[in-house]
């Protein structure tokens, strides 16, 4: 299964031959006969590289799972220890609510399994979907709640968007609490890139209006965002859970946008088709402690989360009242 998760990653049989320091035609047989055994074509090779097939990437998928499992048990084995031990990967949207999520679970994890090594990632909502339908990610907490195949998204809350800018930007009368979608459109933006759930919305709300966010700059780094906030160079579009973390929180004017699609739903995303590892599932409920003592309980069954050890088992119903 190594060989063929290395050509998915690499998207080509030539470079992933290299990697492996096999030949190039045996790479090629053992891909043959894996789809000989699955009796289905598992990937698509065109003159611009490697894909998987539906067949393929849920092979990957279950494939990473195996892989991941066998890291922990070799890892146990070595260390002949009894506690959990193994990688686990989180994903949290980043210039969101979720951030504030690392650090109690870095704490907690390394408070009651200091055998576990916990990866977190911050990239876009985009990306973190991606990941996690690759099988490289274990769970994330995001920005959607949309059915994709092969994910299982469970909401958590409702997270609504401020205007967040310098005081100096305004007249000195100080202006109502509220923004329109269409004011939103006049100032200067500082907006993270344009995979960003958080861009989207920006851009969502000002179409509604028809107008077109005036972005002045990319900024994807909260705190290269807060000292271009602080130095005049723009105003940014963030939930009041980030705005309060700014270093210069009396210097800004924090002003909720009234439109229709300034919000967006919170969600914790897993996979529905790979079972979560020991350590993911342990990592999975300490995260479910923090989110429900930071956000407020929501109905989850953890029992019914698919574990290794377990095997497949049906997702939890979904939360029948939101936070």
């Amino acid at each position: 299964m190594e060989a063929f998760i290395k050509v998915v990653d690499l998207g080509s049989m030539t470079s992933a031959a290299k990697v492996l320091n096999v030949a190039q035609p045996a790479l090629s047989q053992h891909i043959a006969s894996l789809e000989a055994d699955f009796k289905c074509k598992l990937l698509d090779r065109s003159a611009r590289g490697v894909k998987p097939t539906e067949a393929g990437r849920i092979l990957y998928r279950y494939s990473k799972s195996i892989q991941r499992q066998i890291e922990e048990a070799r890892r146990t084995i070595l260390d002949n220890k009894p506690e959990l031990t193994g990688n686990v990967t989180i994903g949290l949207a980043p210039l969101s609510s979720a951030a504030l999520l690392a650090t109690p679970l870095l704490t907690q994890i390394r408070e009651r399994y200091p055998g576990i090594v916990p990866h977190i990632y911050d990239s876009s909502g985009v990306m973190l979907s991606e990941m996690m339908l690759k099988g490289s990610m274990d769970m994330a907490v995001l920005y959607g709640e949309r059915p994709v195949t092969g994910l299982d998204y469970k909401p958590l809350m409702r997270e609504y968007f401020y205007l967040v800018a310098p005081r100096g930007m305004y007249p000195e009368q100080m202006p109502p609490e509220e923004v329109s979608a269409a004011e939103v459109a006049q100032f200067d933006l500082l907006l993270p890139y344009r995979e960003s759930f958080l861009r989207q919305t920006v851009e969502r709300v000002c179409a509604e209006v028809g107008l077109r966010p005036r972005i002045v700059a990319e900024i994807h780094s909260q705190s290269t965002l807060s000292s271009a906030i602080a130095a005049g160079v723009g105003a940014a579009v963030l939930p009041m859970s980030i705005a309060k973390e700014l270093p210069n929180l009396d210097e800004l004017c924090i002003r909720r946008i009234n439109a229709p699609s300034a919000s967006q739903q919170m969600s914790l995303c897993i996979s529905d088709n790979a079972a979560l590892s020991d350590a993911a599932f342990a990592v999975y409920k300490i995260l479910l402690e923090i989110i429900v003592k930071t956000w407020g309980p929501f109905e989850a069954q953890l029992g019914s989360v698919a574990i290794a050890s377990g095997g497949p088992a049906s997702p939890p119903d979904e939360p029948k009242d939101e936070p």
